[in-house]
């Protein structure tokens, strides 16, 4: 496909790579021709300075042929403006990165009388095929692993009937045991293994230490009774500390009250505390640093279930996390900007990391697949991706199982759904058009997968 990625701070750079892997096309557009060469120095793109918000740039960019642009700049309504133009002027397909939560909905016009229709704009009338709020994923991220049975991240395939769970390894009847030789309860694919930052794709002689993260494949029924198997079932969350009372954080406090659990958030501003005091309707806002230890003990945050660090700095994030945890809350989660610092901030101690740039790459992601690829999200880190495919009756795959279609040896298969039956492991299957299928891939061997479901 031919890409162009409309800014290029830390979210578009990402996007870029990710792209420059999967061996797609790609031109990149940012203003700041100090940026574009850091660009150029990183990854073999096209890049243009200017500001895509304008046609001319747009058509330098050749936006006529392109099958997708994908605008995030720091600005919203220039990323609107921009798929806008896009679309205008013959992009296939748009994606518009928003941090303001009311952009995201579709708009009513005024009525002419009491009793008239009011029209409904909805955003791809507005040339936006997609609106990718980072701040809206992180927190409903969030908010569904505190509220999850074994507090795991889940990936959801075939309308939620499937799913990826992440799980790290603490029972001690499954460490140092090989894959073969541990009874799972309940039919699932060991999709990878994440040690010490790097992604195995496993295979039945792999044997699994302590703290190791694996990615199950299985029923959504399964999940929980897989979980006590690989993990330590944590008890219901009934309070949780929230530190940063920006769009995430604020966001993480309105869901958990609507969960009935209860919330304090702590923040350095005095004026932005005021601000989300007015917005929270149960939680407790307190002005602080919770880099201070003896803050953090006089607002009882030893007691609470979770804690959750949501600022801009990273470091912060991890820093005070790392902190609670110190004091003895069980259960700790950053959100983290860099990637890199993911494998960092789970060795050291921090629970559940959670990525703002994985979770929009993820979001982007099944809008550069063909074959028909109706979903798709990263797993592991980024190193590999779990994509949901629908056969049609012209897929090479139709009529034969994957290994006769030619699935590359990489790539783990890990359903197949036909009519109502959800078959888990799909072993030697044959797959029949309308089935869905799940595979996992790296994204080098991605083109060579699609190609069996063309």
């Amino acid at each position: 496909m031919y890409i162009i990625v409309a800014g290029a701070g830390v979210v578009g750079l990402h996007i870029a790579s990710t792209l420059v892997e999967g061996k797609h096309e790609v031109t990149v557009i940012e203003p700041s021709a100090t940026v574009v060469e850091n660009v150029r120095s990183q990854l073999d793109v096209k890049t243009i300075v200017g500001n895509a918000a304008t046609p001319r740039i747009l058509r330098e960019a050749e936006v006529s042929r392109a099958d997708l642009i994908i605008a995030v700049t720091h600005s919203d309504e220039t990323n609107m403006l921009i798929c806008f133009l896009a679309k205008e002027l013959g992009a296939a397909m748009t994606v518009a990165r928003v941090r303001n939560v009311e952009h995201v909905g579709y708009f009513l016009t005024a009525a002419k009388s009491p009793s008239a229709a009011r029209k409904i704009i909805r955003p791809k009338s507005l040339g936006v095929d997609l609106f990718i709020s980072p701040e809206v994923e992180v927190a409903n991220e969030i908010i569904n692993v505190l509220c999850g049975y074994c507090a795991i991240p889940l990936s959801n395939f075939a309308e939620g009937r499937v799913q990826i769970g992440e799980f790290r390894v603490e029972q001690e009847k499954i460490i140092n045991k090989s894959l073969k030789d541990i009874k799972f309860p309940a039919p699932c694919v060991i999709a990878a293994i994440v040690r010490s930052g790097k992604t195995i794709v496993p295979g039945e002689g792999d044997i699994l230490e302590q703290d190791d993260h694996i990615y199950i494949v299985a029923e959504r029924e399964s999940m929980d009774k897989l979980g006590e198997v690989v993990t330590k079932p944590q008890p219901p969350v009934s309070s949780v500390v929230v530190f940063g009372g920006g769009r995430v954080g604020l966001l993480v406090a309105e869901g958990l009250e609507k969960q009935g659990i209860s919330v304090k958030v702590i923040e350095r501003s005095l004026s932005r505390s005021q601000e989300i005091a007015a917005e929270l309707e149960l939680a407790v806002v307190v002005q602080g640093d919770a880099t201070d230890r003896d803050f953090l003990m006089e607002q009882g945050v030893s007691s609470a279930d979770a804690f959750v660090s949501t600022t801009e700095s990273d470091e912060l994030n991890i820093l005070c996390a790392l902190l609670a945890k110190n004091l003895g809350v069980p259960r700790s989660i950053v959100a983290l900007n860099r990637t890199g610092y993911i494998p960092l901030a789970e060795a050291i101690g921090v629970d559940i990391t959670i990525s703002s740039l994985l979770l929009t790459a993820g979001k982007i992601a099944h809008f550069v697949l063909h074959g028909g690829a109706i979903s798709a999200n990263f797993v592991g880190g980024e190193e590999l991706q779990a994509i949901e495919f629908v056969v049609s009756s012209a897929a090479s795959v139709a009529e034969r199982s994957l290994t006769e279609a030619g699935l590359p040896k990489e790539a783990i298969a890990g359903a197949i759904i036909h009519n109502e039956e959800i078959i888990i492991p799909p072993d030697n299957t044959a797959i029949h058009p309308g089935d869905h299928v799940i595979i996992i891939s790296p994204l080098s061997s991605i083109p060579s997968v699609e190609k069996i479901f063309k």
